[in-house]
């Protein structure tokens, strides 16, 4: 006998297609586009309640492990990727980027990000967030979710969401879903890994993990101490910076 309600637990909605899925059409929707229907991707700001403090931090102290290190062969690997990107002509208004392969579609949008960031900040980004991501892989319960924390973390205030116009004159907006993003990581997986061709990088990278990691615990456990003799003392950090900032802007201070 097929179950009729969702077999996500505490969820009563009925299934939305019983032939295909045991999901309502809810959960369904976000399997399709995360990835998973329950998962929520870990964030790197902390006023975000799925904050992960070891991601954050692999994540910033890549962007300085990238400007350190000797990374030729994955410059020269990408480069050849971003040069077919750049190669491409403008899609129609009419065209849907969602119906071309996937590699193309990749690469349009990379394209966008070079345009708006160019081609060093591009190619430090994806490499930062896949090694970061890599490194904490078991926060991702498959390798879906893994594709789209990736994919959309390095396209993230990079590039404009392509659109088309449908047949009815409304715009529609492309989404990158766990399908198209895990077959796009396929494709720039091999790059990534020539990163660690060189064993100093791999090195270097954890040492700059670890330096960062062992700092900010450091705050954290001065804040902890400051708080407990003094349950104020963040508020009045935060009054104190208000009034030097009206200082500085205001009297010149």
């Amino acid at each position: 006998m097929t179950a009729t309600t969702c077999k996500v637990w505490g969820c009563y909605r009925p299934v939305a297609n019983s032939k295909y899925s045991k999901l309502c059409k809810r959960h369904r929707e976000l399997n399709q586009h995360n990835g998973h229907p329950t998962f929520k991707p870990p964030a790197l700001a902390k006023h975000h309640a799925t904050y992960n403090q070891e991601l954050s931090i692999a994540v910033r102290s890549g962007k300085q492990w990238f400007t350190r290190v000797d990374l030729t062969h994955y410059e020269k690997s990408f480069g050849r990727l971003l040069d077919d990107a750049e190669q491409l002509k403008p899609l129609s208004q009419y065209r849907r980027l969602g119906d071309l392969p996937e590699r193309t579609q990749l690469l349009y949008l990379l394209k966008g990000s070079v345009e708006n960031v160019g081609r060093h900040e591009t190619m430090k980004q994806w490499l930062v967030v896949y090694l970061a991501a890599d490194f904490k892989r078991r926060l991702f319960p498959n390798e879906k979710t893994f594709a789209v924390f990736v994919c959309r973390k390095s396209l993230k205030f990079r590039v404009k969401i392509p659109m088309h116009l449908t047949k009815s004159g409304n715009k529609k907006y492309y989404k990158l879903n766990a399908k198209r993003a895990v077959k796009m990581l396929r494709i720039l997986e091999p790059i990534f890994q020539l990163a660690f061709m060189a064993h100093e990088n791999a090195v270097m990278w954890f040492r700059y993990y670890n330096c960062k990691l062992h700092i900010s615990n450091q705050r954290k456990q001065f804040m902890k101490e400051k708080h407990e003799n003094n349950p104020n003392y963040a508020s009045s950090l935060t009054k104190l910076r208000i009034i030097k900032s009206i200082e500085r802007r205001y009297l010149g201070g």
